[in-house]
């Protein structure tokens, strides 16, 4: 199985991409791994909040393939410890699913088609 996380916008932050490229060289030790950003969006200042969620909505659907397990994170979703989280992983590579997709959404969220 590979996991993927896909994130809107690079962070401006060193500490933060630092910590991405860390634990990123650490996972791939143990699974195929990958972190992949997709731009943000060019005059996003002169979009609607909904106009923003739907071009990065477009975006993200472009990255997910029919076999994925597609995992949103945003405030509506579920809380694991680290116990919780790994048992979830291990479930998800004993299914066979070929690729664990967690998506990181823009500002806004997600548009309703990514739901």
């Amino acid at each position: 199985m590979k996991i993927v996380v896909l994130a809107i916008g690079k962070t401006d932050e060193s500490w933060v991409q630092d910590g991405i490229d860390k634990y990123s060289k650490r996972l791939k030790h143990y699974v195929s791994f990958e972190f992949v950003i997709i731009p943000d969006l060019k005059n996003r200042k002169n979009l609607s909040e909904v106009q923003q969620k739907e071009q990065e909505g477009k975006l993200i659907l472009k990255q997910v393939h029919n076999t994925d397990a597609l995992i949103l994170l945003d405030e509506k979703g579920k809380d694991f410890d680290s116990i919780s989280f790994s048992n979830f992983l291990q479930e998800k590579m004993n299914s066979g699913i070929k690729r664990l997709l967690f998506v990181i959404g823009g500002p806004y969220g997600f548009s309703s088609e990514v739901y």
